[in-house]
C-alpha cells in the first residue's frame, strides 16, 4: 500500500467523512477517458499535469484550497500519478475534500468529476491547472488572484 492511500484511510478512520474508494474497473475507464480527453501523448513528461492540452494554470500555492468553490455540492473524484498511486477516491462534495486536504500531507494530485467532464490537478510546483470545464474558472481564479496583489500593492 503506498503511503499515500495508507494516510487516506488513516483520515477516513479518524473522521466521519463519506470518502470511499473507486472500483478498479471504473478507476481505469476514468484514466482512459482522462488522457483521451486532456492528455497530449507528444509531449514529454511523467506526470499527466506535463501532458496536459487545451488548459490553464495559476501558481498560487493557497491554489488547493480553492478547488472547493469548483467542485462545490457535487460528487468529485481524486487521484493521483498512477506511479504513486493506483487508487482512486470518491469524495461528496468541495468542504469533504478540502477538509481531506487540509488534514494530510502535501501531495499531487487530480480532481475530475465521473463524467470527466473536468480536470484540476495541483502539482508539486504549487501550480493549480484546470481542463475542460475548470479552464474558465481557473482563469477567473487568476483574475482575481492578480486584482487582489494589484490592490495591495
Amino acid at each position: 500500500m503506498s503511503m499515500i492511500k495508507e494516510e487516506i484511510l488513516e483520515f477516513i478512520a479518524k473522521n466521519q467523512i463519506s470518502i470511499e474508494e473507486v472500483n478498479r474497473n471504473t478507476s481505469l475507464i476514468i484514466r482512459k477517458t482522462i488522457k483521451e480527453l486532456y492528455v497530449d501523448e507528444n509531449k514529454k513528461g511523467l506526470c499527466l499535469w506535463e501532458k496536459l492540452n487545451k488548459s490553464d494554470s495559476l501558481t498560487d500555492e493557497e491554489g488547493w484550497s480553492y478547488i472547493k468553490e469548483f467542485v462545490s455540492q457535487s460528487v468529485c473524484i481524486m487521484f493521483f500519478n498512477e506511479f504513486d498511486e493506483k487508487t482512486m477516491f470518491k469524495i461528496k462534495n468541495g468542504a469533504d475534500l478540502y477538509y481531506l486536504l487540509s488534514e494530510t500531507s502535501g501531495y499531487e494530485f487530480y480532481i475530475t468529476d465521473l463524467n470527466c467532464s473536468y480536470l484540476i490537478c495541483f502539482n508539486h510546483h504549487d501550480i493549480l491547472y484546470g481542463c475542460g470545464n475548470a479552464v474558465n474558472w481557473i482563469y477567473g481564479r487568476k483574475k482575481l488572484t492578480e486584482n487582489k496583489r494589484d490592490v495591495s500593492e
